[in-house]
């Protein structure tokens, strides 16, 4: 685990961008997926995983992608591809980016297994991982599904992770926490993403709508 003060995440050469969502066409979200673009040293491919949204919204947001200057890339769909070639597709990739959808646990379901041992494989390579909405909250210790919590990828450890934040959510944020007093809640808004560099670098790209609350019982490095 590479750690920096409050936060442990995985250990890799790449990038882990995690964002809360929002608009994909937003200043803010924009100004993200710039800076993830210009970030990243691997000068592989882009892979699109769409299993949580429509083709169509991954279509213009690729488009988007190509519009900000960035490298070729294709779709990766998830639920349907054969483990072959889901490694072959996300391994070799530079970005990877789990698109925003409203399917929270079907997209943690489908990457599971096969697609999330490629993209780890990426990863250590020097691949970055951009994930959005439920994408993001999947990769914490523990990820929010509607009113409850279910267990996450612990790519971020200890971490309760909220995506979609505001602060009407606080309270509730809180109240997770206290039931997990070792670990901390992490709210992120609309616009708002944590960069998590492979040598302990830590950025808030975006709008810096990005909210803490440590549990009674963790230790900050």
């Amino acid at each position: 685990m590479v750690q920096n003060n409050i936060f442990r995440w995985r250990t890799g050469r790449g990038l882990i961008v995690l964002a809360g969502g929002g608009d994909w066409n937003s200043e803010d979200n924009v100004s993200i997926t710039a800076n993830l673009l210009s970030h990243t040293l691997s000068q592989g491919p882009i892979a699109y995983i769409w299993a949580a949204s429509n083709i169509e919204q991954a279509d213009e947001h690729m488009d988007l992608l190509r519009d900000l200057g960035a490298r070729t890339g294709y779709l990766v769909d998830i639920l349907t591809e054969e483990d072959d070639a889901l490694s072959r597709q996300l391994s070799e990739a530079g970005v990877i980016i789990l698109g925003e959808g409203p399917h929270g646990e079907r997209l943690q379901q489908a990457l599971e297994g096969a697609a999330l041992h490629a993209i780890e494989e990426a990863y250590r390579r020097g691949a970055s991982l951009y994930a959005i909405g439920p994408g993001a909250a999947v990769f914490g210790a523990h990820a929010v599904r509607g009113a409850a919590l279910v267990a996450g990828f612990n790519w971020l450890a200890h971490s309760i992770i909220l995506a979609g934040y505001t602060p009407d959510d606080a309270e509730q944020l809180r109240a997770w926490v206290h039931q997990h007093p070792d670990g901390y809640g992490l709210g992120l808004g609309a616009g708002a993403a944590l960069m998590l560099g492979p040598n302990g670098e830590l950025d808030v790209w975006g709008n810096g709508a990005i909210t803490i609350s440590l549990g009674q019982r963790y230790k900050t490095g």
